[in-house]
């Protein structure tokens, strides 16, 4: 079983839906690590959790000002904690309808 480095952080394949993050620490190595460093997983990034797939995986996270989806085993090796501030909503007319669909 994988440890925890802090008391707030837990697995990002454990995360609320809607609930703003930091990513604090990735465990993944190799490939997989290098993968998620490249599509803009590093640790201080903030991220949200948008849905999960009817069975669970794959797991759909906004970064910044895109979508990315993740199988859950890989979401495994990403520890987020809770965080107030959430980037993605900077009070701009439209910002919202242009990521819902509507």
């Amino acid at each position: 079983m994988q440890e925890r480095p802090e008391s707030e952080t837990l697995l990002l394949s454990e995360a609320r839906i809607g609930v703003p993050y930091r990513v604090v620490r990735i465990s993944a190595r190799g490939v997989i690590r290098q993968r998620m460093l490249d599509m803009g997983l590093v640790p201080g990034v903030r991220i949200m959790v948008v849905r999960y797939a009817p069975l669970g995986d794959p797991i759909e996270i906004r970064i910044n000002r895109f979508f990315m989806s993740l199988r859950k085993e890989e979401a495994r090796h990403i520890y987020v904690e809770p965080t107030e501030f959430c980037p993605h909503h900077h009070g701009r007319r439209g910002f919202g309808r242009y990521f819902h669909g509507r």
